[in-house]
């Protein structure tokens, strides 16, 4: 071998060496920081200060450091400067577990007449409504009486009741003529509207000239039956026509959310009252797609009445929907085509007004060049339209690339920093809460780059919820990670389900946030409830000791591939019907397949009542098409038996 080559390889050799040295050196650096900085924060908590500053002070590099600081801060309380809260949060503001000792402060600094500092460290998008009176207070003791009784009726009018510390402004903000009766009936719709309904016979008291009328608000508005009394509603002396329609339409709105065909039926009594068009608009909503989840025709004629113009989306939309869903092909080709062009160029209405069409008038055949456009697009309807058009599925795959200029600089971010630190410790909860903190602050091509990051990291979640929040939707790596491959693949063979529909599922559940908790307490990669994981677990003979063990990732992917393919079962294969059962339960599934008449899926899955469940169905079907691509797997939207619903 030449001597230039093997001194070469000789130097690579060395450089190797010399770096995995490092790197070892480092570790054990870092694993001695990590327990320096347990012991730091036993020793602080445990009253032991002079231990406690003398590992203080080798942390200093250390990525945790400012929580022993912060800690340190919580611990004194009001003993701790002003001075030295300023500098803490010029230092390390960007905590995420800080804002509740800053808010303390603050409040302390109002209390202390310390208004420039306030002013200087309050943040006027933290919403924080006892410091913003006390500020607005201030200011009004300075002479700017005109802002701050703006701002004082703005606080006060609002449908919840605010903190005492707003009391000083709202008592001088009355003595100077700030609350009139109008003002005080602005805030009693408000209460009403979000049911607080103590608060708004509270109220009446302010408006001692219409006394009476305002007790009838409150009174109608908590019972609306009290609606069918119409000689209470009739305009005339000591009833103001603006006022009754503010009654019917609080009310009639609320009745609305348990009973909207009584409310629809009322409707004709009320309806040449003088509504504000944003109100009447309002009730629309409120009844008529209420009714339209319901699928009564009846809302078809309610709401072409009161919204001719299509001027709110969401009745447009369920008008769509429940023209569909009533076999009224023709009147949905004409909605689709007279919606406003903002949702016109939405795939989910360009899918409609095709099918609709089609529907409507079959003689004009496949529409297979009519199609071939939308087919383009990466989604629910994209791949319904490829289909459609005999067109392989826009898949459209780019992976992000990212400036390593930028990806360094993310990467020496102090939230990132402190993230990485605790996902190494195992905090994951610290770990996430910091990795979404600091995002806030980052730009689209950062957020990217962290994604990437988390990536790496195999962070899967993180990864896929930043770059989402990026709107960056081409990486389909970063999107759809094969994440626990063989657990999926396994559990969807022993119970006979495909593979891509398994991975769809977990994917939509939970992310691959392997300690997911739903607010409902549904658990672990495929959020499954506590009760469904142990009958599964009985019914199927898997081993689970202790509630938790529905955390363990394999565990969890082994009950929920049971328990989907028991839904699988009961509705007969069809993956349309149990993937909607998983996310709202079959008895609501059987609820809304109940008596219906033959239908196509596609005109099923968009009727859905719940808004949840129909993005829900549609991700599910469209992730198992980008999953079958992953794992080499032929996987259609709709398999043959599942694009026709028969429940007959």
């Amino acid at each position: 071998m030449p001597f230039k080559q093997l001194k070469k390889i000789k130097l690579a050799a060395g450089l190797i060496l010399t770096s995995l040295l490092a790197s070892q050196s480092l570790h054990a650096d870092t694993l001695q920081q990590r327990q320096q900085y347990d012991q730091a924060m036993a020793a602080l908590k445990g009253g032991q200060m002079q231990r406690y500053e003398t590992l203080k002070n080798q942390l200093r590099d250390y990525p945790l450091y400012p929580y022993l600081l912060l800690e340190a801060l919580q611990q004194r309380g009001n003993a701790v400067s002003h001075q030295e809260m300023q500098n803490f949060f010029v230092a390390h503001g960007d905590l995420p577990t800080a804002q509740r000792l800053k808010n303390d402060w603050l409040r302390r600094l109002a209390r202390d007449g310390e208004w420039r500092q306030l002013n200087e460290n309050y943040d006027t998008h933290s919403q924080n409504a006892g410091i913003d009176c006390q500020i607005t207070f201030q200011r009004w003791r300075e002479g700017n009486q005109v802002e701050a009784m703006q701002r004082a009726q703005e606080l006060w009018t609002v449908g919840r009741s605010q903190p005492k510390d707003c009391d000083p402004l709202f008592d001088r903000w009355r003595a100077a003529g700030g609350l009139t009766e109008d003002v005080a009936w602005a805030r009693i719709r408000e209460a009403l509207l979000y049911r607080q309904d103590a608060l708004a016979r509270y109220l009446t008291r302010y408006l001692p000239s219409q006394k009476a009328l305002a007790e009838l608000f409150v009174d109608t508005a908590t019972k609306p039956q009290g609606l069918n009394q119409f000689g209470n509603f009739r305009p005339g002396a000591g009833k103001p026509a603006e006022k009754l329609a503010d009654i019917a339409a609080v009310s009639l709105r609320r009745m609305s959310r348990d009973d909207p065909a009584t409310a629809m039926a009322l409707w004709p009594n009320y309806r040449d009252l003088p509504y504000k068009e944003a109100d009447r608009l309002a009730i629309t909503r409120d009844i008529g797609t209420r009714m339209a989840r319901r699928h009564n025709p009846a809302a078809l004629p309610f709401m072409a009445a009161n919204d001719p113009a299509m001027k709110d989306d969401q009745i447009s939309e369920w008008r769509i929907r429940l023209a569909l869903r009533s076999g009224q092909y023709d009147t949905a080709r004409t909605l689709t085509s007279s919606m406003p062009e903002s949702m016109q160029e939405q795939n989910r209405w360009r899918y409609w007004k095709l099918r609709s069409q089609q529907l409507a008038q079959p003689e004009v055949g496949e529409l297979v060049t009519e199609y071939a456009s939308l087919a383009e697009q990466r989604d629910f309807y994209g791949f319904l339209a490829a289909e459609r058009s005999n067109k392989p599925y826009a898949l459209n795959h780019t992976p992000a690339q990212v400036d390593p200029k930028i990806f360094s600089k993310v990467s020496n971010t102090g939230g990132i920093r402190r993230a990485r630190e605790f996902f190494a410790r195992g905090q994951i909860v610290d770990a996430r809460r910091e990795w979404y903190h600091v995002a806030r602050f980052f730009s689209r091509e950062e957020m990217i780059a962290q994604a990437v990051m988390a990536k790496d990291m195999e962070w899967y979640f993180p990864a896929i919820r930043g770059i989402s929040q990026a709107q960056y939707w081409d990486d389909l790596d970063i999107r759809f990670p094969m994440a626990y491959e063989d657990s999926i693949r396994a559990q969807a063979q022993a119970r006979r389900l495909g593979s891509p529909w398994v991975y769809a599922i977990t994917r939509q559940e939970s992310a691959f946030m392997a300690d997911a908790r739903s607010h409902a307490g549904a658990m672990g990669l495929m959020q499954l409830m506590p009760a469904t994981a142990r009958e599964t677990a009985q019914r199927y003979g898997i081993n689970l000791r202790n509630p938790n063990d529905v955390l363990i990732p394999e565990r969890n992917i082994a009950l929920g591939t049971a328990y989907l393919s028991q839904l699988h079962n009961q509705f007969q294969g069809n993956r349309v019907l149990a993937s909607a059962a998983y996310n709202a339960g079959p008895g609501r599934v059987r609820q809304w397949t109940r008596d219906m008449q033959p239908l196509p899926s596609d005109i099923w899955i968009e009727t859905i009542p719940f808004d949840e469940t129909r993005t829900y169905v549609q991700s599910v079907l469209s992730y198992a098409v980008i999953y079958g691509n992953k794992l080499g797997i032929q996987q259609p939207v709709m398999e043959q038996h599942e694009r026709y619903l028969d429940r007959r």
